[in-house]
């Protein structure tokens, strides 16, 4: 397709999007370009909600340093990576113009991590603290350019060969380009998913050439690469519906399958791993495989390449070996326990993550129902459509999250947490939550969903001029979900004054303490909930508590982080609140003086007009 054709359905998309949502319809085309970009390549899943309350990561406007968008990447499984990005919607575009604004990105990020706010506008500043606070150990930070004008001859490695060399600090830093085209395939794509395969067909290298295993439970065919391609034409990315994911982008494996494909096709066969296909039924007929209730389980790297590779067409084309398996069992569940063990056992050439190992599992299945007896929507696996009931953001949650919340808010590790969410994958952590008291997990999870709604939509707290403050509590959201379950559980004595020396004594953080801290934390007893049973019947008075607890907390954070800062400069409140032993050094310093008073006589008042 032409420059010209892209630009212009890009142009028809810009529109649709401004018929969408009410509140761009003042909006200029080249900001609603951006959240269609954004839309577009981070929201392909329906189950996670696009819609105007994600609207404050569009920081496009005066000083804004270079950025358009700044957000922490929406898919649970990527470590909330910090993603900045800028987009240009023009029809063409030159080197000089997509350098500039490569390098302006760069500026922008390396005056953020200098604490030089002042350099752009409010709002930047404060997203931006706000998505790098969320950021893991294991995160990136992915710069993206996007712009509706086609790549012609722009040469990207130089580009990223400058932007790197401008940025101050390149380590786990990834760079993506999106084109016109690239665009339109995203946008295409991402208007296209749904959830199964009923029928489809795929071609063998031979009349007949297959090996069947067991009962005719399997077979193993080479398939024609050109017939992976159509099927994916007629299904996208449904066609990875029991995938534990679809596909991402991995240079190294991604420029290795493309380069075999265009110079060495004949070798495909012999270098790359398959794919893998379950089913309810399928049948050989001479150089044709019929399936019924299909998808590709393993090779959706693969799949993807293939189907969007320029040179296999029915001229050029090459086989690669394919096993196909009927799924085993009697009930529709044992069919799925089944095509997720095997799942599991094949995805072996990318890491799979525990998150997309315990999509369905039985305790997450058991999870779910609870949660959804709840009034919470509860995803199991990527691809869920959250229906639009549960459309609000404290009424639907997935896996990571709720690890997220119960790290920081049941075992009292809020910086972890943020910092190191993966020991929640350690089955001290994990089996508590899971497999001891769902329901009970599962109404404090409800909770929480909302408190952690009301410090990102809601919370406003007084900050001056005090620019510490400021920065402190901009990084403080897992610290504030964090006390305010730590405030309720005293209040209902489910922490005792005895039990709070557990916290004070890891500040100095041995592993028998925090071993102590652990059995303290982990022990719910008969815990119903944090707050009374008629928790959103008055939103009003919930606000009122929230705003109270989270204001108490950052004060004499805010207090114990500039003692801290005193006696390092270099430190900041990102890095501050990175080591759950300063979280535990607030308590210690105010807990006596004034935490204990405070909570004791905000729960009062809350309970006594519930």
């Amino acid at each position: 397709m032409s420059s010209e054709n892209n630009y212009s359905f890009i142009s028809d998309k810009i529109h649709s999007v401004k018929n969408l949502f009410s509140s761009l319809n003042s909006e200029p085309d080249h900001y609603i370009f951006s959240v269609l970009c954004v839309k577009s390549i981070f929201f392909k899943d329906p189950s996670l909600n696009f819609n105007e309350d994600n609207f404050e990561m569009f920081v496009d406007g005066r000083c804004d340093g270079g950025a358009d968008f700044i957000l922490n990447d929406p898919d649970p499984n990527e470590n909330s990576d910090l993603i900045i990005g800028q987009s240009k919607y023009y029809q063409t575009i030159s080197q000089e113009v997509v350098k500039n604004a490569m390098l302006k990105m760069a500026n922008f990020y390396n005056d953020m991590l200098e604490g030089h706010f002042e350099t752009v506008n409010e709002k930047t500043a404060e997203i931006f603290q706000k998505c790098n606070a969320e950021r893991s150990d294991d995160s990136k930070v992915k710069f993206i350019f996007c712009t509706s004008a086609q790549k012609n001859r722009i040469n990207k490695e130089k580009i990223e060969k400058k932007f790197k060399e401008q940025l101050k600090s390149s380590d786990n830093v990834e760079i993506l380009f999106y084109f016109g085209n690239d665009l339109k395939e995203e946008i295409i794509e991402s208007e296209s998913v749904s959830f199964s395969v009923e029928t489809g067909k795929i071609k063998i290298d031979e009349k007949n050439n297959y090996l069947m295993y067991g009962d005719e439970s399997a077979v193993i065919v080479n398939v024609s690469a050109y017939s992976i391609k159509e099927l994916y034409a007629g299904h996208n990315i449904n066609l990875l519906a029991q995938n534990l994911r679809y596909y991402v982008k991995n240079k190294k494996i991604d420029r290795n399958i493309r380069d075999t494909i265009k110079n060495n096709p004949n070798s495909f066969w012999y270098r790359n791993n398959g794919i893998t296909v379950i089913c309810d039924n399928f049948k050989i007929d001479g150089t044709e495989v019929h399936l019924t209730n299909f998808s590709m389980i393993n090779g959706g790297q693969t799949t993807y390449l293939i189907s969007k590779n320029e040179n296999i067409d029915e001229h050029n084309d090459f086989f690669l070996t394919c096993k196909i398996i009927k799924a085993s069992g009697e009930s529709e569940e044992q069919k799925q326990n089944f095509a997720l063990d095997i799942a599991q056992s094949a995805n072996t050439q990318k890491p799979i993550k525990p998150d997309d190992l315990k999509a369905n599992s039985p305790e997450q299945k058991i999870f779910y129902a609870v949660m959804k007896n709840l009034g919470i929507f509860y995803k199991l696996k990527r691809g869920t459509k959250v229906e639009k009931r549960y459309k609000e953001k404290y009424l639907n949650t997935d896996l990571s999250a709720v690890k997220k919340f119960c790290l920081s808010a049941i075992y009292q590790m809020p910086c972890s947490s943020r910092s190191k969410p993966s020991l929640m994958n350690e089955e001290k952590y994990y089996r508590p939550i899971f497999n001891n008291n769902p329901y009970q997990v599962a109404m404090i999870v409800k909770e929480l969903l909302y408190v952690n709604f009301y410090f990102e939509k809601k919370f406003k707290i007084d900050c001056g001029d005090d620019a510490d403050k400021k920065q402190f509590k901009n990084n403080s959201k897992t610290l504030c979900v964090a006390f305010c379950a730590l405030a309720s559980r005293y209040y209902q004595k489910n922490i005792s004054d005895s039990d709070m020396q557990k916290f004070f004594d890891a500040t100095q953080p041995s592993e028998e303490k925090l071993s102590d801290l652990y059995k303290v934390t982990k022990n719910l007893g008969d815990l119903k909930s944090l707050f009374p049973e008629n928790l959103f019947d008055d939103k009003d008075k919930l606000d009122e508590l929230l705003n109270k607890i989270f204001s108490l907390i950052i004060d004499c954070g805010t207090d114990k982080y500039e003692i801290s800062k005193e006696n390092d400069p270099s430190l900041n409140a990102t890095n501050f609140l990175k080591k759950d032993k300063n979280y535990y050094g607030i308590l210690k310093s105010y807990w006596n003086r004034e935490l204990k008073e405070k909570i004791i006589s905000i729960f009062d008042d809350f309970y006594k007009i519930s």
